[in-house]
């Protein structure tokens, strides 16, 4: 380094008053885990990774075949950092697919849950800039190529979309239902239409819906009949299925985390690490080739994990003991400081003789001596990183957010929320949380007492509908019970809205019915349910909009995680929402909220309803013709 390549201290100043190299909120969520990059300072609880990297290849010379790891930590240690880097390395250097699980839904159906993470995660982009669905699809469909003819060619996943993308559907059906039967032969299969879905991920038009029912969710029937599967396949088989096949080709590793929130079942009395916990024991019985990494922090583990039979919690953590992260030393702390600063300096082509200017080694050295945990370092960094002529009071052109709830809710704002626009039980309980903020409230003329899920006799939870609001409007008792309704498939659907139609089993005043405009309901479904519902009952249709259904899954995922991610009270979060509520959309200002308790319009839109698509299967399931069957007898003749 020459002295004319190192930037003056003027250069570094504006550049630190530009823009605090620290901004960033020091949390990590999902997003984080599967975004293209991580800024990772890889030295950092290294000892964690690696020894799951290592577990890995021992898995993959043969020495076992799977095993499990717990890693415990306090809060800000990062755990979620550790699961990101696994992820990242396996995306970059190969050597096995990945599976991450934050999000549980009901707890009371987690095998069912599982499934949904399991095929969602599947859907994220792998090593080869495709799905990691397509990876399982093309190594399965090369395996079936071999069985017809032993040197065939192998494709490469970009070939196979090409193909598929450039043939017509009746093509690509005949592609699907022969790559089926070849892999049949190569393979005992309990359940070929899984197979057979897995090869419809190859088809970029058709792959949402097969990733939907490798999901467990219920297609519409045309949809179906078309891609030649049952309406629905939800069951644990399916998700042991589904490993058998990754294992055939692939490592895999699942990863669970956030297995600290304030969630119980309200009927055992389980935590939900507790849950979790009975769940890894299945997989890890069933899992042929493959890792299972949990974490959490020590009390979960010493008072909750380690007091259910050993036979699950030893299956927990089959690898030994749990790996305890570090806190942060002052030589830790320089290195991270010293990464941190120079990749801030080489976005902006600046050079620093200092490595970790504006900070000074003894002061790094002083934050040391605290042993604090990555995050507080990194909050400490943040209010800290002013050049030395900055008094601390002085304020840079970046506006900061002091407000801790907030800085949480914006970093939970940044969550993809695609996935959770199909899960009826997230929504219905960001609503849910959304109302309980409004007890005592007079809205829409309607002043709420209590919000309640407990629907049935005994205090029982009901499938479909998802909750009551209980109040007063204008001096008379109403309750009414709102479903969540996103399925796709007549069946549960149907089963829902007629439900919502029994104001006496239920004991509603009005029905609501929660739903996105974009998803068509048969015209079937709507003489028989809607009308009753809407013209005869005094029901009503709430239209699901994604950006008023978005601030309260936010503010929800805030209040699950208060205490151990972001540090923060009820009371906090409840003043939050009252300060800030015009301003993100929040309580009595969330306008989904509001629609849900105004007067029924008594109208539903015209452009939700579809023409029955009974009478349209039968044209679109039409055989293939002799011609076009003898053509594709020869499935490799196809694809060469």
């Amino acid at each position: 380094m020459t002295n004319s390549s190192v930037s003056s201290t003027e250069e570094l100043n504006a550049a630190l008053l530009s823009q605090n190299p620290f901004a960033k909120p020091p949390y990590l969520n999902a997003s984080d885990v599967w975004d293209k990059e991580l800024f990772d300072f890889e030295t950092i609880n290294s000892h964690a990774s690696d020894t799951v990297f290592q577990a890995l290849e021992q898995i993959r010379a043969g020495q076992y075949s799977t095993t499990s790891i717990a890693i415990t930590a306090q809060d800000g240690t990062g755990k979620t950092h550790i699961i990101s880097r696994i992820r990242h390395r396996l995306q970059k250097d190969g050597g096995g697919l990945f599976v991450y699980a934050n999000q549980y839904g009901d707890i009371h159906k987690i095998k069912q849950g599982f499934q949904r993470i399991l095929a969602e995660s599947l859907s994220n982009i792998g090593r080869e800039g495709v799905t990691q669905w397509q990876e399982l699809a093309t190594a399965m469909a090369n395996h079936a190529l071999k069985v017809t003819k032993a040197n065939a060619k192998v494709f490469s996943t970009q070939e196979f979309l090409e193909k598929f993308k450039a043939n017509t559907l009746q093509k690509v059906k005949t592609w699907v239902k022969n790559l089926t039967k070849q892999f049949r032969q190569a393979k005992n299969i309990n359940d070929p239409d899984i197979v057979k879905a897995i090869f419809w991920t190859l088809s970029d038009e058709q792959s949402p819906y097969a990733i939907k029912w490798l999901q467990g969710q219920e297609l519409a029937q045309y949809k179906a009949n078309e891609l030649e599967l049952p309406s629905q396949c939800q069951s644990f088989e399916a998700v042991l299925q589904i490993l058998d096949l990754i294992s055939e080709y692939n490592e895999l590793v699942i990863c669970f985390d956030e297995l600290d929130q304030e969630i119980y079942d309200d009927i055992s009395g389980l935590h939900i690490s507790q849950i979790v916990a009975g769940l890894i024991k299945d997989l890890f019985q069933n899992l042929s080739r493959g890792l299972i990494l949990s974490v959490m922090m020590p009390a979960q583990w010493s008072n909750r994990i380690k007091q259910l039979p050993g036979g699950v919690y030893g299956k927990v953590s089959a690898h030994g003991n749990p790996i305890d992260l570090k806190y942060m030393d002052g030589e830790s702390i320089f290195n991270l400081v010293t990464f941190w600063m120079n990749k801030y300096y080489q976005l902006r082509n600046l050079v620093s003789l200092d490595p970790t200017y504006p900070f000074t080694k003894s002061q790094l050295s002083e934050l040391g001596k605290g042993r604090p945990t990555v995050r507080e370092v990194l909050n400490w960094c943040k209010d800290h990183c002013k050049p030395p002529m900055v008094k601390p009071d002085d304020t840079t052109k970046e506006e900061s957010i002091s407000n801790p709830v907030e800085i949480a809710f914006t970093k939970e704002l940044e969550e993809e929320i695609t996935n959770y626009l199909e899960d009826n039980f997230v929504l219905a309980d960001a609503l849910f949380f959304g109302f309980q903020t409004l007890i005592g409230h007079t809205l829409e003329r309607v002043t709420v007492h209590e919000v309640t899920d407990k629907l049935k006799k005994r205090g029982g939870k009901d499938d479909y509908i998802n909750f009551k609001v209980i109040g007063k409007e204008d001096g008379n008792d109403i309750s009414i019970g709102v479903a969540v309704l996103q399925y796709d498939g007549g069946q549960a659907l149907g089963a829902g809205l007629k439900r919502l139609n029994d104001y006496e089993t239920f004991g509603m005043t009005r029905g609501c019915l929660v739903r996105s405009r974009d998803k068509k309901i048969s015209s079937h479904l709507e003489q028989k349910y809607l009308i009753p519902l809407i013209k005869q009952q005094g029901g009503e249709y709430v239209e699901l909009k994604e950006n008023e259904i978005k601030p309260l899954l936010a503010i929800r995922a805030v209040y699950q995680k208060r205490k151990v991610d972001y540090g923060v009270s009820e009371e906090q979060i409840f003043q939050f929402i009252f300060e800030k509520g015009a301003e993100k959309m929040l309580g009595v200002d969330n306008p989904l909220l509001k629609e849900i308790l105004s007067d029924p319009s008594y109208q539903m839109p015209t452009d939700m309803i579809a023409d029955d698509p009974v009478t349209l299967a039968d044209f679109m399931m039409d055989d293939l013709s002799e011609e076009m069957e003898e053509a594709c007898d020869n499935l490799l003749s196809d694809f060469n």
